[in-house]
């Protein structure tokens, strides 16, 4: 987890089924195990908390939101969480949003969400399906199935790669 600083956001995406949510979970877990509170926002309703515990994430530290295909009401609840401070890891979730509706979101909540974010002990990660942040990412994560794993007619997971896009190094001065 230390490739995704905090104060900052970070930004995973890939395509569909390319084992974004086995790595957002390994990171909750992560997160959790080391006693930090967690939050999910998940603007389409995809989050499994049985497959999230299954993956180690302690259910118990973890805040999930469900914005039911509404984006406004998705990027109120993460501007609500992130300034109301107390979590180690923000998950917003716009993974299969439809394009018309990422579309329709303005660049100042970035520059919102980053400014709540900066010098707080907070990482703001963002997935999607394409990078979406911009210039207020420091760090785009691609993630890229490498192939699916199975054991006889079970599946059992995804291998994936992980590739940075973006590392935006901090200057101080």
């Amino acid at each position: 987890m230390d490739a995704l600083p905090k104060g900052t956001i970070s930004e995973v995406f890939g395509a569909v089924s390319c084992g974004k949510t086995l790595f957002l979970q390994t990171l909750l877990a992560d997160a959790s195990a080391c006693g930090e509170c967690c939050a999910v926002v998940d603007s389409q309703g995809a989050f499994d908390p049985l497959s999230a515990s299954r993956a180690g994430v302690d259910l118990r530290r973890l805040l999930w939101i469900r914005g039911n295909h509404h984006i406004d009401s998705t990027f109120k609840a993460v501007d609500l969480i992130l300034h109301a401070g107390g979590f180690g890891v923000v998950v917003l979730d716009l993974c299969e949003v439809p394009v018309r509706d990422l579309n329709r979101i303005p660049l100042s909540y970035w520059y919102r969400f980053r400014l709540a974010v900066d010098h707080t002990p907070t990482r703001l990660i963002v997935a999607g399906d394409q990078p979406l942040v911009k210039s207020c990412a420091r760090v785009q994560i691609e993630v890229k199935r490498e192939r699916l794993l199975w054991r006889g007619p079970v599946f059992e997971g995804i291998d994936f790669e992980l590739a940075h896009r973006k590392a935006r190094l901090q200057m101080t001065g």
